[in-house]
């Protein structure tokens, strides 16, 4: 019989704690050579090709650890596929938990006790953004993968304008919008410097939203030591309330009577613009590099970091943590592949098969050469999000706060009061 690796010590340690009946008998007796790991079912969101082509490459040496199948699920019918199958009693032994789904879907997932995987060594291991998959009890999510927003920006139309380098800061907007913003003779929009302002034909507005807000100076949502949780969207800060800054600045660029005017709701959306070539400066993730490249392999375009206030600095990042579902009858084969994919060795694996950052801090200190890694890599050491109680209905509430003030219907600070007040109902409803 084989001694217990690294991983199986670590994990059978953790399961003691969790009192789950059988299981140690599974580890200290597992893995003939001939038996293997026992098999084990992952649900997420990320690519199919993508993670099965990861999974195909993390070579022998980790065989004896995982046996892993991968089962893609639709980003809009995750949530509901998920609870539709614990219903049944056939859910998955774990899934890629993305984080705006950490606050209504938490109770079905085990909790490792820092007794087990201390607070430290997380915090060591992984990207700031990483601990919003922490609690009081403990770990409840292992970080796989990070996907910042940044900035893709036409290299053509800035040079014709005679513009030498991407803005490094928001207010640089400002000077640039008559430089790159095109009308027509009746005051048509055909070129735009940024597409804000709106909700319906922008992409990734809430994303957006929450890069500014953050930036700001809110988390948008806290969580105190004994893990209450309450909005903080109009909580002021030193000077303005941080989310109105936000709002504000946002909405300054589809104002027809300001010379920031760049943008507005009958242009075809931002990723599409940008691939037209029509628009100079488009925010998405880090994921989009390559369908940008395909939709246009003429577009002369370059990635940046996204531009920066002199407070936090912050992007957005949609990440996605390894989490065991408590129904799992593998839990502790679910643990130990686990463990092994969001291993350091594993990361590097997970970075070619991706093309994304790594999430462990020691591999995102060497800068990659290539320019767009580059990029990609100082975006995910400063990749921040939010607890968010209700992604669908959020997007909801975060499409109304602009346009109510787009529609002149409500000041900045009443429309950011509302959707705090929304905020705080979702979360309490989670707590019902």
């Amino acid at each position: 019989m084989r001694s217990m690796s690294r991983f199986q010590l670590i994990f059978t340690g953790i399961l003691v704690l969790l009192g789950v009946g059988g299981i140690i008998a599974f580890a200290v007796s597992k893995n003939t050579a001939s038996q293997g790991p026992a098999a084990v079912v992952m649900w997420g969101s990320l690519s199919a090709d993508t993670v099965n082509t990861f999974l195909g490459n993390v070579g022998p040496e980790n065989q004896d650890t995982m046996n892993v199948t991968y089962v893609y699920k639709s980003p809009d019918s995750f949530e509901s596929d998920l609870i539709a199958a614990l219903a049944r009693g056939a859910g998955p032994d774990m899934v890629l938990l993305p984080q705006d789904l950490i606050l209504k879907q938490l109770d079905k997932f085990y909790v490792i006790p820092f007794a087990s995987y201390s607070e430290r060594s997380f915090k060591d291991a992984f990207i700031q953004e990483g601990e919003l998959f922490l609690n009081k009890d403990g770990v409840f999510g292992l970080p796989f993968s990070i996907d910042p927003l940044v900035m893709y920006w036409n290299r053509d139309m800035f040079g014709d304008a005679g513009i030498a380098q991407a803005p490094t800061s928001w207010t640089q907007f400002f000077d640039l919008v008559p430089k790159l913003t095109k009308k027509s003779a009746t005051g048509v929009i055909t070129q735009s410097t940024i597409a804000f302002g709106e909700a319906r034909n922008v992409v990734h507005f809430k994303d957006m939203l929450s890069l500014l807000s953050l930036q700001a100076g809110t988390p948008i949502v806290t969580r105190d030591a004994q893990g209450n949780i309450a909005s903080a969207f109009n909580s002021r800060g030193t000077g303005l309330v941080p989310a109105e800054e936000a709002l504000s600045y946002y909405t300054e660029f589809s104002n027809p009577l300001k010379s920031s005017y760049s943008w507005n709701r009958s242009l075809a959306n931002d990723r599409t613009a940008f691939t037209a070539g029509t628009l100079a400066v488009y925010f998405g993730p880090a994921s989009e590099l390559r369908s940008i490249r395909a939709a246009n392999p003429n577009l002369n375009f370059d990635v940046a970091m996204v531009p920066q206030t002199e407070g936090k600095r912050a992007t957005f990042g949609s990440m996605n943590a390894i989490a065991i579902l408590k129904s799992s009858p593998n839990v502790s084969a679910a643990f130990v592949a686990a463990a092994t994919m969001t291993s350091q060795a594993l990361d590097a694996a997970w970075i070619n098969a991706s093309g994304l950052p790594p999430v462990h801090r020691a591999l995102l200190s060497k800068t990659p050469g290539d320019a767009y890694n580059a990029v990609f890599y100082q975006s995910a050491l400063v990749s921040a999000a939010w607890l968010d109680p209700n992604r669908e209905a959020t997007t909801e509430v975060f499409g109304q706060l602009i346009e109510s003030v787009t529609s002149g219907k409500l000041r900045v600070s009443e429309s950011v009061n509302q959707a705090s007040q929304e905020i705080d109902k979702l979360i309490r409803a989670n707590n019902q």
